[in-house]
């Protein structure tokens, strides 16, 4: 026989589910003393400020905040369900954190409350790097390149010149030296920089035609990683390379000439030449040298160290590299390398390493010993507390 609710029951049950709602609800609002995450997200983000204070974001409006050098972690939201994909502070209370759906969010309280300062609907916001509390930048796809010089208040759109392809490059990392000078890199093999804080963003001559993931630097050296394991750094241009530059440049621009001259004379059409934007000059170039990584894994992230090297994660892989090759970090027992990957990387000033990456996992290893095991899971760790009572309630039960 089958069983037709009557409206009475529907009612009951319909209040129970209420009921049971608010209940869940009340009991995550007075929830301070422990909490777990049955669901880890995959972490993207992280970035420690000091030796103590240390940050980490991922899916879901994810953000975790330590003040104890990593032995406890608060958890925090952002406010908007949304994939932070990076995180950049200026100190251990200001930052910026940028999202998959276009938003750009600010802290000035240390991660307890966020703001959006800016938002570009429907680009995917990629990376952020900023010089100093005024001056920064964020890329994304369609060739998206944002800056502000006033700490977030107001963001301009900037746009790099000479690029010829055919659709505009996705750009995945940036990397800001100073005010004025920044390097940010993407799909094609395209790196582009700029020296006059963006009012002119100029493309690099390569050959490597890889997506580049990220970019980072300390002082002069730069250094690149992406797609395929292909790591590159670059370099000042010395007088005589921008001479063969220019060579190759000119010579290029005769091929296509020639080619187009061809395929107008095939069609019995008049070739009518194309009108080619004279660029201005850089006072500085760049050349991308290839780095052997001895991997052919992805590179997600990266952060270059006072060594004059850099720390490098990616898919089954923890690298150190510098401008003479690679070097493989040991994992632990516990981290399942060839399993794994991890999107984000971290330095303290001690050589202490953070990075994290999927299903929640979070790392702690040291740039000396060249060894790393794991810290804790955001869905297993018991030195979790929940501070945000929001964030639960929005992100399920």
């Amino acid at each position: 026989m089958r069983f037709f609710p009557t409206m009475a029951f529907v009612a009951r049950a319909l209040l129970f589910a209420v009921a049971s709602y608010y209940a869940t609800w009340a009991s995550a609002a007075d929830e301070t003393e422990s909490f777990h995450r049955f669901w880890p997200d995959n972490l993207f983000a992280v970035d420690f400020v000091s030796e103590q204070t240390g940050y980490i974001a991922g899916q879901g409006g994810t953000v975790l905040r330590t003040t104890d050098g990593g032995e406890n972690w608060d958890a925090l939201y952002i406010g908007k369900n949304e994939l932070i994909r990076r995180l950049d502070f200026v100190s251990e209370k200001e930052g910026w954190a940028i999202g998959h759906r276009g938003s750009i969010f600010h802290t000035a309280n240390a991660g307890e409350d966020w703001e959006v300062q800016f938002e570009v609907p429907g680009t995917y916001l990629r990376d952020v790097a900023f010089a100093d509390k005024k001056h920064g930048w964020v890329v994304g796809h369609g060739a998206t390149i944002l800056h502000t010089a006033d700490g977030g208040i107001s963001w301009q759109k900037q746009e790099m010149r000479g690029f010829n392809g055919r659709d505009l490059p996705r750009f995945h990392g940036v990397y800001a030296r100073d005010q004025n000078t920044a390097v940010v890199v993407g799909e094609f093999g395209t790196v582009v920089h700029t020296e006059n804080g963006g009012e002119l963003w100029l493309l690099t001559p390569s050959d490597i035609g890889v997506t580049w993931l990220a970019v980072s630097g300390q002082g002069g050296l730069i250094y690149t990683v992406g797609a395929d394991g292909t790591a590159a750094y670059l370099a000042l241009a010395t007088d005589a390379q921008r001479k063969e530059i220019d060579r190759e440049t000119a010579e290029v621009a005769v091929k296509k000439e020639l080619k187009a001259r061809k395929k107008a004379k095939r069609r019995k059409k008049e070739f009518v030449a194309k009108m080619v934007e004279a660029l201005p000059r850089a006072d500085i170039e760049y050349i991308v040298n290839p780095i052997d990584t001895g991997t052919e894994e992805h590179l997600f992230d990266l952060t270059a160290l006072s060594d004059g090297s850099a720390l490098v994660v990616g898919r089954s892989t923890v690298l150190k590299v510098s401008v003479n090759g690679a070097e493989p970090l040991s994992p632990a027992i516990d981290v399942p390398l060839g399993f794994v990957w991890m999107g984000g990387v971290s330095v303290a000033p001690s050589g202490t390493f953070w990075a994290v990456g999927i299903r929640g996992m979070v790392v702690k290893g040291d740039t000396t010993t060249l060894q790393f095991a794991t810290a804790f899971n955001l869905a297993s760790s018991d030195n979790i507390t929940l501070i945000s009572n929001q964030w639960t309630v929005r992100n399920g039960q």
